[in-house]
């Protein structure tokens, strides 16, 4: 088997739920970096869920590096966050013993104002969107303290949207619009160069 660059392990909004496979961001960012980048995200997965594939998904396609963005359907499923945590700890500890390089991503936040028509998470928007804020937080802390590098799609998707003059990103508060998706990718492939110190 053909060792690939990377895999991107994840969700909806990792496997380009609502976009032509095309714009999915890990198939756009791997035409910009020129890597192969194989994307495992699945609709509606959580953290434990990722967990449960991650030899099948990661290990046995001997990447050269993982990236996992996990989280953000535990939170709209209230699931507990020491939960997803653990599962996260586990996910990149299977990948170091595997020798396998980690990227975490953290998600982005919902959009409040386009959800209040349509909400359908376990708890309040507001209370929602401080649960996203505050795992943000923790993955900094976690990621900062185990020198795991970072992609902070929550903070740098608003500043890339104004910068690109995309006035909606979203299609539904929670899943990016084709626009958004290419937003997605310009900072992945930014942050990836800067990691690698790629110019």
């Amino acid at each position: 088997m053909a060792k690939v660059d990377l895999v991107c392990l994840g969700d909806s909004v990792v496997y380009g739920y609502g976009a032509n496979k095309k714009y999915a961001w890990p198939y756009l960012a791997s035409r910009i970096l020129g890597i192969d980048i194989l994307n495992k995200g699945e609709n509606g997965d959580t953290a434990d869920g990722m967990n449960v594939r991650f030899v099948e998904d990661v290990v046995f396609n001997r990447p050269k590096e993982v990236f996992i963005m996990a989280g953000a359907n535990d939170i709209l499923m209230g699931i507990p966050q020491a939960h997803t945590q653990e599962s996260l700890d586990m996910m990149i500890q299977k990948a170091r013993r595997s020798d396998i390089p980690v990227i975490v991503g953290i998600p982005l936040q919902i959009d409040g104002e386009m959800l209040k028509n349509g909400w359908f998470s376990f708890y309040s928007i507001e209370y929602t969107m401080e649960l996203f804020a505050g795992y943000r937080k923790w993955l900094l802390e976690y990621c900062a303290k185990n020198q795991i590098p970072v992609i902070d799609f929550q903070k740098k998707f608003p500043q890339y949207l104004e910068r690109a003059g995309v006035s909606r990103g979203f299609q539904d508060g929670v899943h990016p619009t084709q626009d958004g998706y290419k937003v997605m990718a310009d900072i992945f492939c930014d942050t990836y160069k800067e990691i690698h110190g790629i110019q």
